[in-house]
C-alpha cells in the first residue's frame, strides 16, 4: 500500500495503477490454472461458466429494465 501511494505520488496515475493491478491479478490467475491439473481445471471452467451466465443473465434482467423505462417516457411509444 505505501508502494501505491509512492507512485501515486509520483509519474503513475490512478489509471495505471489500476490497469497495473489487472494485469498482475490476470498474470496470478493465469499463474494458478498452468499448476492445476485436468479435474481442477474442469472444475475452474464450470464455476466460470456459471458465474458468467448467472452476470449475463443479470445484465438481460437490467437491460428490459431500461428498455421499460426509456419507453414509459417515450411519448412516440404511447
Amino acid at each position: 500500500m505505501e508502494n501505491i501511494v509512492k507512485e501515486a505520488n509520483g509519474s503513475k496515475s490512478v489509471n495505471e495503477l489500476i490497469e497495473k493491478a489487472s494485469d498482475d491479478a490476470k498474470k496470478m490467475y493465469m499463474q494458478r490454472i498452468w499448476g492445476m491439473d485436468k479435474e481442477q481445471i474442469f472444475h475452474e471452467l464450470m464455476r466460470v461458466h456459471a458465474e458468467s451466465s448467472k452476470l449475463l443473465m443479470q445484465a438481460q434482467a437490467e437491460l428490459e429494465r431500461l428498455r421499460q423505462v426509456v419507453g414509459e417516457d417515450d411519448p412516440k411509444r404511447h
